[in-house]
């Protein structure tokens, strides 16, 4: 069963079209004795008659087994007719059978554009193809300035790999042809793609007016489920979790959105990248900010210990001796070279300690006093200590002797030699 034919003189002859679509009449054709009317395939001669249900269509008298004319399906008739039907009631002009000039393609349903460019094939596909072999042939069409969408009605490897619409026909007379995948639109919150049902002649329609057009999912919602269900296209006919579909038909607003919601995403991603670049320099420099200040404060400590002889237990007499002579609240910062290499020694007062106020240096190096040794009070863990402070004096100096060994503790006023220079 097929609807095109060629004549010698009239050129070729569409039996759906009142006016076969070349100014003649069926009955010109349907049982005309001497009518010469040949396959566009495989140029067997053909003839035209009705169906069961007066429905026009031409049949090989001995039908060729490779002419795929003569061995159309008869569902795959029934498609045709509906795309080629769907498309005039669009108002586009839509032909049969129309095949390249050089034979490398020939569409099932070719539509015109108004100037009479080739605007779009529909094609029906229900015989198997493999993936590779629909995406050469779909090569083909673009590269001839064609558009092109695959029609189905069950699940194959392709569908969804090339432009595809997946079809339902009618149960009953009267009823239309329906779309069950290929057609999706997106909703934002959050951002995710759901099926869309409508008529075949509304897809149609649609696709041929640019109200819809296949496009690639470029976020990661690369899938189409419903609402309210985990519903997949196709779930399971090619691979697991459908992964089959690659694109579909949506609304070029959707796609735009789409486009525009991975632009966005990707700034985004730009700026946390770039902030959290920044973090790390950020937490680079503190943290060699704070290595630096660690070996800083390491040196000043080995420095001390080893300039003063004491290690931490030693220490920890020196501290017990000085708070039990002072009977205060006393705290000992890290040896600072402010304060020749000693201890600044603070006393904690407040609610809770938060107030230091700073009244003496432990322990300084007598080879680098400054002013501030005329003001605050100087402990140190000897007498020996005491002499070389007094060597040293320019000024009167309050000194502690607290002896870490003995628990020995002594107040002395160091005066400076009558000859000593004030400055």
């Amino acid at each position: 069963m097929q609807l095109t034919a060629d004549h010698a003189e009239w050129g070729r002859l569409d039996v759906t079209l009142d006016d076969l679509g070349c100014g003649r009449s069926w009955q010109e054709i349907h049982r005309v004795r001497g009518m010469e009317l040949t396959c566009p395939e495989c140029g067997g001669q053909v003839h035209a008659r009705l169906s069961k249900l007066d429905t026009r269509h031409l049949y090989h008298r001995t039908k060729p087994p490779t002419c795929s004319l003569a061995n159309e399906s008869l569902e795959h008739h029934l498609l045709k007719l509906e795309l080629v039907t769907c498309a005039r009631a669009a108002g586009f002009r839509a032909e049969l059978e129309v095949a390249a000039s050089t034979g490398e393609w020939r569409a099932d349903v070719m539509v015109f554009s108004p100037d009479g460019a080739r605007l779009m094939a529909l094609e029906a596909q229900l015989s198997p193809i493999t993936v590779e072999d629909i995406a050469a042939r779909t090569g083909l069409y673009e590269r001839d300035g064609v558009r092109v969408c695959w029609f189905g009605c069950r699940p194959r490897p392709w569908v969804g790999t090339v432009p595809t619409l997946l079809v339902q026909a009618p149960e009953e007379r009267g009823q239309a042809w329906a779309v069950t995948a290929g057609l999706a639109r997106l909703s934002a919150r959050p951002l995710a793609w759901h099926p869309v049902t409508t008529t075949l002649a509304e897809a149609v329609t649609w696709m041929l007016t640019d109200r819809i057009v296949p496009h690639t999912p470029l976020s990661s919602a690369r899938r189409v489920t419903g609402e309210t269900s985990w519903y997949e296209w196709a779930e399971g006919w090619t691979r697991s979790w459908n992964d089959g579909w690659r694109l579909w038909w949506t609304a070029p607003s959707y796609a735009a959105s789409e486009t525009r919601k991975v632009r966005e995403e990707a700034e985004e991603r730009q700026r946390q990248e770039a902030q959290e670049k920044a973090a790390a320099r950020r937490r680079e420099v503190e943290k060699q900010k704070k290595a630096r200040a660690k070996e800083a404060k390491d040196r000043a400590y080995a420095a001390f210990w080893g300039r003063t002889g004491m290690d931490q237990e030693v220490w920890k007499h020196f501290r017990a001796v000085a708070g039990h002579f002072f009977n205060r609240n006393l705290a000992f910062g890290t040896p600072d070279l402010r304060y020749g290499g000693g201890r600044p020694v603070y006393e904690l007062s407040g609610p809770e300690d938060e107030r230091w106020t700073l009244v003496g240096v432990a322990c300084p190096n007598p080879r680098s006093l400054g002013a501030w040794a005329e003001e605050l009070a100087l402990l140190v863990a000897s007498d020996w200590d005491l002499e070389a402070l007094a060597v040293r004096a320019w000024a009167p100096f309050q000194v502690y002797v607290l002896d870490p060994y003995t628990g020995r503790t002594d107040r002395e006023r160091v005066v400076p030699p009558p000859d000593r220079s004030q400055d």
